[in-house]
């Protein structure tokens, strides 16, 4: 997905969205109150980055994988990633689409974002335009409403029977594939394999790395390579190179999650080759009766966490002999705010199920947690400057975090996090849960940190070994 739209001179009114990648909007008279109406942006169906990562599974269980409109004439958008930036000195929104049904993201003012936020399924066009002028003091005609409405219908960003049927038919071709390609190659690394050979012989050292005892797991980044290869590198080198080794990664899904577990089962292709999926233990997984509901390939076609590791693997195993077993996990942060409990319910029967069934497996067991750290800052939706003092709270949060995963204790990872309340989104909250979770008498030992920043944010990242 494009982080960067082209942009046409702005159109002096809400005529549109013209072109899929070339959305600019604007009002002809900016009004500062339209700011009140974005505290409804949420009930829309709509998030920031913040959002997308606090409130994913309480969101998503409850509204939108319920896609349904209880009143059709009533325009209902869907939920979309909502980057702020600023274009041609003004203050802008991108919104994109977190589940990659479209690739284009499109460009849109505060105002435009707060009309939006205003199609939430409850109102019709007359009630749309009548909130909106409440906020801003002006009134749209209903053409112009009807327009912004299009345009998002034109790019599937609206929860209707037109979206569903793309979607329908998206999946279908999906299923029918033998293997899942990656989605990453030519964007985030060479599309050509030597290319990719290359470039990560440049951060990778390939010789392994002293080690204690047998490594049963690791911690890595799942930032893209250009901002993580200070922790890639030197994580990288701990991993096991045996024969007839699986690789269990627990990955976060950035998308629209039905599950806390999105578990894929085929092969993958990226430009080094084939990487195998789970042979006897998939084959397991697909007939338990509780395992067998979580396998779902859909969230794994264009998301990076997971995919990030596999050309590193590649690069290292090189022909060796091992399999690769997925799972995507949703956010665990309704276990933060209903008053539930992780060792009740679903996860604990998760966890238990999965060592039952990797203990089949004819060689060493690795579990990967492909993972982030702290986000912060204005793209993740804080109000505060980022600055040194507050990069340095971070860090320190952070190391307190990761002291309760050398130690593996799960329950006090998870709690730490939660007596913040998260306020720096863990990205790799549910992804290390797990891992630690699945590590019996193990210990711990850190062995890189690194916090990136533009100067406006930051996103921190680790790795980790466990034996």
């Amino acid at each position: 997905m494009s982080d960067e739209p082209l942009s046409p001179e702005l159109p002096r009114h809400i005529d549109g969205i013209a072109h899929p990648a070339s959305a600019s909007y604007r009002l002809e008279r900016h009004s500062s109150q339209a700011l009140r109406g974005l505290l409804t942006i949420r009930e829309a169906g709509l998030c920031t980055r913040r959002s997308l990562l606090c409130l994913q599974v309480k969101f998503l269980r409850r509204l939108c994988y319920k896609i349904m409109m209880d009143h059709p004439e009533n325009p209902k958008a869907r939920w979309l990633d909502i980057v702020p930036t600023v274009h041609e000195g003004r203050e802008s929104f991108l919104l994109r689409d977190p589940e990659g049904i479209t690739d284009n993201a499109l460009l849109v003012s505060r105002d435009v974002l707060f009309l939006i936020s205003l199609m939430n399924g409850t109102r019709s066009m007359r009630d749309i335009q009548l909130e909106f002028m409440k906020a801003s003091g002006l009134f749209l005609q209903e053409d112009r409403v009807a327009s912004v409405i299009r345009t998002l219908d034109d790019h599937f960003l609206m929860l209707n029977a037109r979206y569903e049927g793309h979607v329908s038919r998206l999946m279908e071709e999906y299923r029918a594939l033998p293997f899942r390609n990656a989605c990453l190659a030519g964007k985030s690394y060479p599309f050509d394999g030597e290319a990719l050979r290359s470039y990560l012989a440049s951060f990778v050292n390939q010789e392994l790395a002293p080690v204690k005892d047998r490594v049963k797991g690791m911690i890595t980044p799942h930032i893209d390579y250009a901002r993580g290869l200070e922790v890639y590198g030197p994580i990288y080198r701990y991993l096991p190179r045996d024969e007839n080794t699986l690789f269990v990664v627990f990955g976060t899904c950035h998308k629209l999650a039905r599950k806390v577990w999105s578990i894929a089962l085929r092969d993958v292709v990226t430009p080094l080759g084939r990487v195998r999926g789970a042979g006897k233990v998939g084959g397991l997984i697909s007939q338990d009766p509780f395992l067998k509901d979580y396998v779902d390939e859909w969230p794994h076609r264009n998301e990076h966490s997971i995919e990030l590791q596999l050309p590193m693997m590649q690069f290292l195993m090189k022909e060796r002999q091992y399999e690769v077993l997925s799972i995507l996990t949703g956010s665990l942060h309704e276990y933060m705010e209903d008053g539930k409990h992780l060792d009740q319910g679903e996860i604990p029967e998760l966890v238990r199920r999965l060592k039952e069934a990797v203990r089949v497996h004819e060689g060493p067991v690795v579990f990967v947690a492909a993972a982030d750290l702290a986000h912060i800052g204005a793209q993740f939706g804080d109000i505060h400057p980022l600055d040194a003092a507050l990069l340095e709270e971070s860090k320190e949060r952070d190391h307190e975090l990761l002291r309760t995963v050398t130690v593996v204790d799960a329950a006090a990872f998870f709690e730490t996090v939660r007596r913040e309340g998260d306020k720096r989104r863990i990205c790799g909250l549910a992804p290390i849960y797990f891992v630690l979770s699945m590590l019996d008498s193990s210990g711990g030992e850190l062995i890189e940190y690194r916090q990136w920043t533009d100067g406006a944010s930051s996103v921190s990242f680790a790795g980790a070994v466990f034996y």
